[in-house]
């Protein structure tokens, strides 16, 4: 069949396949977006301030489903966490940083970078600011933002931090 120069029928065809191929990247996008949950081993553990010995009662630690930032006896757990895929960073990106997302699906009150500056083996954590605006939405993330009150509650914002090895990174 042809109509106005081209021909319907290799079009449809042309379509399926496009079709078909568009749904194969999707499954691999899914099944690769699932893996990003998981942190890496590598980031996992106990980090606190360069600074500071590994007996710091200020802390961030880090499992494969979970972030948790510790101040002595306060602390405040995520277990809604992704590691960011490669979109994440410019097209052309192709150093060491890796980065890990709280409340993916929400507000996303903590960042957490990896190998930050491309020097292996430092991290820092990053708290969501409060924005202006007076939408409904942004009054939401506002007040989520605010009553959580991290930069408050743990001296750890933009602060380089260091990895501990060993039993003091299990506590």
């Amino acid at each position: 069949m042809k109509h106005l120069g081209f021909n319907i029928k290799k079009e449809f065809h042309r379509a399926g396949a496009l079709c078909l191929l568009m749904a194969l990247v999707g499954a691999v996008g899914v099944s690769d977006a699932a893996a990003q949950r998981a942190v890496p081993a590598e980031f996992q553990g106990r980090w606190v301030p360069s600074k500071a010995s590994c007996d710091s009662p200020v802390a961030v630690v880090i499992a494969a489903d979970r972030l948790t930032l510790i101040n002595g006896k306060d602390t405040q757990a995520w277990s809604e966490i992704e590691m960011a895929g490669p979109g994440f960073f410019a097209p052309d990106y192709r150093g060491i940083m890796a980065v890990l997302l709280t409340e993916v699906s929400g507000h996303q009150p903590v960042t957490a970078s990896f190998n930050v500056g491309e020097k292996k083996g430092v991290a820092q954590v990053e708290f969501a600011p409060v924005m202006p605006g007076k939408a409904p939405a942004q009054k939401a993330y506002n007040a989520h933002i605010s009553k959580l009150n991290l930069a408050k509650r743990f001296p750890l914002d933009k602060v380089p931090l260091k990895k501990c090895a060993g039993a003091a990174a299990a506590r």
